[in-house]
């Protein structure tokens, strides 16, 4: 276990903004969450396990925590029949495991392709993209609980997923995630209801995995910043969840926004839609931040950004869509 101190946030997270961490612990071995606890405590401060940390935005004063970065990296695979079983690492980046199971011929999760993060930190979210979510592959995540101070097995059931939620938002920080198990498919079923993907493969009723990848891979670059020049999350905003009779009011003053009803009840509203198209927020900023002009979910940061920029340019967002639609709207984005 490696323990630093004073750590800049703009070395921690995709955001690049926010003061310094108390304290960074990095764990080689899921064995030593134990001692980090122990170390935790020992200090009196909370236990945050961050990943990557691209979906964190830390705040511009030193936190007093103590932050665990889990470094494994195992990917085991097992194939019967016709599924394709994966267990792996926390610690994995996320996109590699999609890019491995590719390879290996499993079907499940490549429209969930270049999201940035760990695996560990993809299962805390619930992941979606495209058409596609982390927990219909999900069959088990092995947890360390801090409460309880055990190792245990939570069920895909027990996870308690939702639309970009899951029992690891919920009871937050006290289940880390040491390995995840998938369940894929080795026979052919290309999941292409999103509209950019029905549209390249339209003459290609059953493309091959790794052409979906690439799709996918090239749609998300002409939508999102490159975390090489900008600071980001992705999208900062969830989609909001309407009652139907919310949404025939909606409807009625924007007739061309797309609707999509859930099974459970409700309808998700597209806020991308709204923010860009009966709104005309994109470019939108604040200081050094802004709303990505090809996707205005995603609030990007500059040189010179700060965290406050961000927290400005997102509640002023959320105040100009409550004024203007009535919808509340909730950042994806866990405020550190």
């Amino acid at each position: 276990m490696h323990i630093r101190e004073h750590v800049p946030f703009s070395t921690l997270t995709t955001f690049r903004t926010g003061g310094e961490a108390r304290y960074v612990l990095e764990l080689e071995n899921a064995n030593e969450i134990p001692d980090a606890l122990k170390f935790a405590v020992s200090k009196n401060l909370p236990l945050i396990p961050i990943g990557c940390g691209s979906n964190l935005l830390a705040p511009d004063a030193e936190l007093d925590a103590v932050l665990i970065r889990l470094q494994t990296s195992a990917i085991t695979s097992e194939k019967e029949m016709s599924v394709l079983t994966l267990t792996v690492d926390a610690g994995v980046i996320w996109d590699d495991l999609v890019s491995y199971a590719v390879q290996s011929g499993g079907w499940g999760i490549e429209n969930l392709s270049a999201i940035p993060g760990t695996v560990g930190a993809a299962v805390v979210q619930n992941i979606g993209a495209y058409g596609a979510a982390l927990s219909e592959s999900v069959t088990s995540v092995h947890v360390f609980d801090t409460k309880e101070r055990m190792y245990k097995n939570l069920t895909k059931e027990e996870c308690l997923f939702g639309y970009r939620t899951s029992i690891f938002k919920k009871e937050v920080d006290r289940y880390i995630a040491v390995s995840v198990t998938f369940s894929l498919s080795v026979l052919a079923i290309p999941n292409l209801k999103y509209r950019d993907l029905s549209v390249t493969f339209k003459d290609t009723p059953i493309p091959e995995l790794s052409a979906i990848r690439d799709a996918v891979i090239k749609i998300r670059q002409g939508k999102f910043p490159p975390l090489d020049v900008y600071g980001t999350a992705g999208s900062f905003f969830l989609n909001p969840i309407i009652a139907d009779s919310e949404s025939s009011i909606l409807a009625g003053t924007y007739p061309e926004m797309p609707l999509f009803p859930l099974p459970e009840g409700g309808v998700k509203i597209p806020l991308a839609w709204i923010l860009d198209k009966a709104l005309a927020l994109k470019g939108m900023r604040h200081g050094h931040a802004f709303l990505w002009e090809q996707q205005p979910l995603v609030i990007t940061t500059e040189e010179g950004a700060v965290t406050k920029d961000v927290i400005v340019l997102a509640s002023q967002v959320s105040d100009i869509v409550f004024a203007k639609t009535g919808i509340k709207i909730s950042p994806e984005v866990r405020f550190l």
